[in-house]
């Protein structure tokens, strides 16, 4: 039987000299789950660019070697005749969603691919109904989690064979995470292809039938995962020693937030105390994020009261003021990157030329200096975010889901910079996370929420 993908003495490099995928060779049969892991930008998402033909076609470089698709040599093939063999789902969901409704986005990719109405009806039905995602809903209105499940309902709705997908994991709680794996593992026992990256290998080890590890551009098949496994399988602990103090920087008094007549956050009081590590966990669609923002006053509320004493100034819109003091990092990395480099990103807000040096060298980022921040991988780009908004010394931290994208060596250098920073500087944390590898080491106390509601 021909392999559904097939890399042969495969060769890409952006500026023609140094190579990210160095003479790769890679067979992959229908009716496997294939789990690709490696340090944060190796190269992985270049690779699954290649496949779908994103690279060379919108992403130029300079790419030799041979690529088969279902026994096919695509290089002479449009993205758009690959899609009719390759699903793909990128690691920011909002690049691929077009459509204002759920239901019109599922439909979109099969209608692109001409199937009858009445069919399209009914898988646009069965996708949803998987991913629970309601067909009425605004996509501009779901959280991250959601967006995810959305950008996955419509590859399984377009129904292709070979599905290669990008941390579609990342930004989903833990029940989305173990029913979208288990979706994934009866197509490839219906006979289909998943290539899948991950870092949170203790998630997906457990339905892989292949791993591959990507390292110095080259390509190594794991022949003992569960050695992976009990290498990567760690929770990052808790330290015990909380800094938070007894004054408020921020206190919210029974407040709501209604969006388009629909209640997002529903009677909810919440102090942040001077010092401490507080995290929002929850089901996706809870309302972390919009809480995240009303405390950061990137909303306004809707209903109760706001009181805040990081600056003293009370004028009714003190923002610039405000945002010196209070820093934001969302969970789309790239917009908020706008400068040529890295240097200048990190430099443009930093309280001084050393410190933004220094957030360069405690977040992992020395030697990517001279790169556009753009040009970074996912994961470089959430530490770049980081860095830019730690050098300007802020005196209380909005961090939503910061750790997506970041292997275990690269999760622990983060948490260790953003606890060494606190204990300089005295700040607050407030993160919203699924990632049970950080969970606790970002933890003095946790809210849990549930429909617009603190639960606990």
């Amino acid at each position: 039987m021909k392999p559904a993908l097939e890399l042969s003495d495969v060769f890409f490099s952006y500026d023609g000299q140094t190579p990210v995928l160095n003479h790769l060779d890679l067979s992959l049969p229908y009716g496997c789950f294939a789990v690709l892991q490696g340090v944060s930008g190796t190269g992985k998402t270049t690779l699954l660019s290649l496949i779908n033909g994103i690279i060379p076609q919108i992403q130029p470089g300079h790419l030799t070697g041979t690529i088969l698709l279902d026994g096919q040599e695509v290089s002479a093939w449009s993205i758009a005749r690959r899609a009719r063999l390759v699903a793909s789902v990128l690691q920011n969901a909002d690049d691929q969603i077009v459509h204002d409704r759920v239901e019109d986005e599922v439909a979109f990719g099969c209608e692109n691919l001409g199937i009858p109405s009445a069919e399209i009806e009914n898988r646009v039905r069965e996708a949803l109904r998987l991913t629970r995602l309601k067909p009425d809903a605004a996509t501009r209105k779901l959280s991250g989690g959601q967006k995810q499940r959305l950008v996955m309902a419509c590859a399984l709705a377009m129904g292709q064979r070979i599905l290669l997908l990008d941390e579609p994991l990342a930004n989903l709680d833990r029940e989305s995470t173990v029913r979208l794996l288990r979706i994934l593992k009866q197509l490839t026992q219906e006979g289909a292809l998943v290539l899948l990256i991950e870092h949170r290998l203790d998630m997906v080890l457990p339905y892989a039938d292949m791993v591959f590890t990507l390292r110095d551009g080259c390509l190594a098949q794991e022949k003992d995962p569960a050695r992976l496994l009990k290498e990567v399988d760690h929770i990052l602990p808790y330290d015990g020693e909380s800094l938070a103090g007894s004054g408020r920087l921020i206190s919210l008094k029974d407040v709501d937030y209604t969006l388009h007549g629909i209640d997002v956050i529903r009677n909810v009081s919440l102090d942040i105390r001077e010092g401490e590590r507080l995290t929002l966990l929850g089901p996706n669609g809870c309302g972390k994020t919009t809480l995240l923002k009303l405390l950061a006053r990137l909303l306004y509320p809707s209903g109760g009261g706001y009181e805040q004493t990081l600056i003293r100034s009370q004028r009714v819109h003190p923002m610039p003021e405000w945002f010196r003091k209070a820093g934001y990092i969302f969970q789309d990395p790239s917009s908020q990157l706008f400068m040529p480099t890295l240097r200048q990103e990190v430099a443009r807000n930093a309280s001084s030329p050393e410190r933004a040096k220094r957030m360069i060298a405690l977040f992992g980022l020395e030697g990517l200096e001279d790169r556009h921040p753009q040009s970074l991988s996912e994961g470089q780009k959430r530490r770049a975010g980081v860095a830019a908004v730690c050098a300007s010394d802020p005196g209380v931290l909005f961090l939503d889901e910061p750790t997506v994208g970041q292997d275990f060596d690269h999760l622990r250098q983060m948490v260790d910079s953003l606890r060494l920073l606190q204990k300089e500087s005295g700040c607050a944390i407030v993160t919203v996370t699924h990632d049970k590898r950080c969970k606790e080491a970002l933890s003095d106390r946790r809210v849990i929420m549930k429909l617009g509601r603190i639960i606990r």
